[in-house]
């Protein structure tokens, strides 16, 4: 369970990083809270993207935020924390493919909210961005509070089905 949760909040903060996480400053498009009532597995695939488009907006991890994160979650593992972030910030940015990134797929049967979605995974990238060398991650296994409806009603979204 401790490696599934390490695991899971290492993957949400690389879905926002992939999502787009950068603040470009624009905001178009944005629709607010208009999508926050309905059920992540009856949106339309532009409805799912724009939920991504707002979460990214909303939250941004930065490439240091991740590897810090895989640094720390490695030395859960007896790895080296800080060679491993080293290798991680040295590593050469994958080229961004745009809103294909944002795991969209996994929305079809959730009977969560956007809401729901959203605040799981804005409280997993803050989890995340939290974690650093000095203080390892949380290996309790439990995800966030913020993350109990997601993983009750989808729990596939976060690799726990």
């Amino acid at each position: 369970m401790t490696r599934m949760k390490l695991v899971g909040v290492l993957m949400a903060g690389l879905a926002l990083a992939a999502c787009g996480g950068d603040d470009d400053g624009g905001d178009e498009g944005q629709s607010g809270g208009d999508l926050d009532s309905k059920q992540l597995g009856s949106l339309t695939a532009a409805e799912s993207q724009q939920v991504c488009q707002d979460l990214a907006a909303s939250v941004t991890v930065t490439k240091e935020d991740v590897c810090e994160f895989a640094g720390a979650a490695a030395s859960a593992f007896g790895a080296d924390c800080e060679a491993v972030k080293t290798e991680c910030m040295n590593a050469p940015e994958e080229p961004s493919e745009g809103s294909d990134q944002c795991a969209t797929n996994s929305f079809a049967g959730c009977t969560a909210t956007a809401a729901e979605y959203k605040a799981c995974m804005t409280a997993n990238a803050e989890a995340m961005k939290a974690v650093t060398c000095a203080t390892p991650p949380d290996t309790s296994g439990e995800p966030p509070a913020a993350c109990a409806a997601l993983n009750e009603k989808c729990p596939k979204i976060l690799g726990n089905e």
